[in-house]
């Protein structure tokens, strides 16, 4: 660009000085002919003489304008916004300009390069990395960076991009080399934050901020891709086979429940039923108890002693169970003994008397 700049203002300044001889030439007195008598050749080779210095002090004259005027209009340097010049002076660094207008010293001063300040997106091309459980994969990443210090980012790092490029694929596969098949999918957030922490220190001499780093794919290779699709396949089918087995059992609990309560539903009534014949047998017992009371108290009134009223008591049901004996269909011969013949031939006697 310099020797380009430059080989412009030699052509202009050769065309600019050949136009000026041209016309002091053309407007130059005549010179005396040769053949003109009397002294006439020397005033023509003194004419001669001046002509050409007039033609030469015009051409420097000239080139000397031009080189002026192209020296100005190169000093004048113009930076974009959102871009930073880095300025060198006799080849070392003198200062970055901001964006604006500048002036700088001509054939002295030389913009280096002009770098661009804005945040800048990075694609990582895919990646091949070795899990710690020894599962290959691929993984690519986008990186969100911008330049903070031109100065670093121009002369610290030959070719920054291949730099940052080369450093965040280091990176990411010594932080999935950490991880096993499983967690690289579910710490991806993870590995994330790590690979912003880490980048950010390294690339910080470069006068580079890492702002964000995303991992966008982890793509297992086609064995691995096959293997986890049986295993999803697998659970698939386990959780199914889990959820059945679940409604299942809890039919059954259900059922069991319900069988249960009923039975207990069942046992309560029964043994409400059990309670109400006790009851009511107790009651009936009680009410016997209390007619044979009533009915021994009358006898031993009338006799006038409760033992010979219970003798007599004792005598009738004995008598009637006798009865029912006789009457029943298993009947059976009951020998009886020589106390219960007593008693029976006592009440019988006893019944004879108050007969008469």
């Amino acid at each position: 660009m310099k020797a380009h700049r430059l080989f412009k203002i030699i052509v202009s300044t050769w065309i600019y000085s050949s136009s000026v001889s041209a016309f002091v030439a053309h407007n130059a007195p005549l010179s005396i002919r040769p053949n003109v008598p009397f002294g006439g050749g020397k005033g023509h080779a003194t004419r001669s003489a001046e002509t050409k210095c007039h033609v030469l002090a015009a051409r420097a004259v000239a080139a000397a304008a031009l080189t002026v005027g192209a020296a100005a209009l190169d000093s004048i340097k113009v930076v974009n916004q959102q871009t930073v010049a880095v300025v060198e002076r006799l080849g070392k660094f003198q200062t970055c300009l901001e964006p604006g207008l500048h002036f700088t010293i001509p054939l002295v001063d030389r913009v280096r390069t002009r770098l661009n300040q804005r945040e800048q997106v990075f694609d990582i091309p895919p990646q091949g990395c070795i899990t710690a459980d020894n599962a290959p994969l691929s993984a690519d990443a986008v990186v969100y960076w911008k330049i903070v210090d031109p100065k670093k980012a121009f002369y610290s790092v030959d070719d920054l991009e291949l730099a940052i490029q080369n450093l965040v694929l280091t990176q990411l596969r010594s932080e999935i080399g950490k991880l096993t098949l499983d967690e690289t999918f579910s710490a991806r957030e993870q590995i994330n934050a790590i690979l912003l922490q880490d980048l950010d220190v390294s690339t910080e001499p470069w006068g580079v901020k890492i702002s964000r780093v995303e991992v966008r794919d982890i793509i297992p290779n086609r064995d691995i891709m096959k293997a986890l699709e049986s295993q999803i396949a697998a659970e698939r089918t386990k959780r199914a086979t889990i959820i059945k087995s679940e409604g299942q059992k809890a039919e059954a609990i259900n059922k069991a429940e319900g069988e249960a309560q009923s039975l207990l539903i069942d046992a309560k009534a029964e043994a409400e039923a059990v309670l109400l014949a006790s009851q009511a047998e107790a009651t009936k017992v009680k009410l016997e108890a209390e007619g044979a009371a009533n009915a021994i108290a009358a006898i031993a009134e009338v006799l006038g002693s409760k033992e010979e009223a219970s003798r007599f008591q004792l005598a009738r049901e004995y008598i009637a169970a006798q009865e029912s004996l006789a009457t029943s269909e298993n009947a059976k011969i009951i020998l009886s003994s020589d106390a219960a013949s007593k008693v029976l031939a006592e009440a019988m006697a006893f019944a004879e008397s108050l007969e008469k």
